[in-house]
C-alpha cells in the first residue's frame, strides 16, 4: 500500500497527534544521525522539538511505524560508514522489518510543498524480495492483514478526514491547501 498527499507542519502534527492518541502504534526513526542509535517517539512534543516539520526535500522527515499487533518485530541494523566520507563517524543504524509502515514527511523548498507518503510492502511484495533481503527478517513472522488494516486506517484518517480535497489520488490537507492559495506549488 502507498498513499501520497501534501501536508504542511500544522497538518503533519495532526496526523502525529492521531497516531499517538488514536492508534497503538510505536514511532521510531527510518535511520539515525551518524554516530547514532535510534530514537522511539512517544509524544508529538518530541517530534516538533527534534525535527523541522516545515523545511525539507521530499523525505525530509522519515519514520518507521510499528504495532506489537503485526506480530514481527522492527530490526535496529547497525551499519559501518567510512569515517572519510562521513565527517568522520563510523556508523549509523537503520530500522528495518518487512512489515513497517513508512511515514515520509516532505518539506518546504523553493517555493515548493513536496509531497509526503505512507506506505509498506504487501506480503507477495515481501516474498519475492525475501531471498536476497535478510536483514529484514522472515515475511511469515509478520500479520500481513493486521498490517493492512492499520494502514488503512490511518490513511482514511488522512485522505477522509484531514484532506479537505484532493488532486489525482493525492489528498491536499487544509495547510498544505493554504500554502497552495498563498503561491506555494504542490509537488
Amino acid at each position: 500500500m502507498t498513499y501520497d498527499f501534501f501536508a504542511n507542519k500544522a497538518d503533519k502534527l495532526e496526523i502525529l497527534e492521531f497516531i499517538f492518541k488514536e492508534t497503538d502504534l510505536l514511532v521510531y526513526d527510518l535511520s539515525s544521525p551518524y554516530g547514532q542509535e535510534i530514537c522511539q517517539y512517544k509524544t508529538v512534543d518530541e517530534i516538533s522539538s527534534k525535527f523541522d516539520l516545515d523545511n525539507g526535500d521530499k523525505f525530509a522527515v522519515t519514520f518507521q511505524l510499528w504495532t506489537p499487533r503485526h506480530k514481527g518485530k522492527p530490526l535496529f541494523r547497525k551499519t559501518d560508514l567510512d569515517p572519510k566520507h562521513c565527517n568522520g563517524h563510523t556508523f549509523r543504524y537503520s530500522t528495518d522489518g518487512w512489515g513497517l509502515i513508512q511515514l515520509y514527511f516532505g518539506g518546504l523548498k523553493n517555493n515548493e510543498l513536496n509531497q509526503s507518503h505512507i506506505g509498506h510492502f504487501n506480503k507477495s511484495g515481501a516474498l519475492k524480495n525475501e531471498s536476497s533481503t535478510a536483514f529484514n527478517g522472515k515475511v511469515n513472522a509478520w500479520d500481513w492483514a493486521e498490517i493492512q488494516a492499520t494502514s488503512r486506517k490511518l490513511k482514511y484518517q488522512i485522505h477522509n478526514k484531514l484532506a479537505t480535497r484532493k488532486i489525482g489520488s493525492f489528498g491536499v490537507l487544509s495547510g498544505a491547501d493554504k500554502l497552495e492559495k498563498h503561491g506555494i506549488k504542490l509537488r
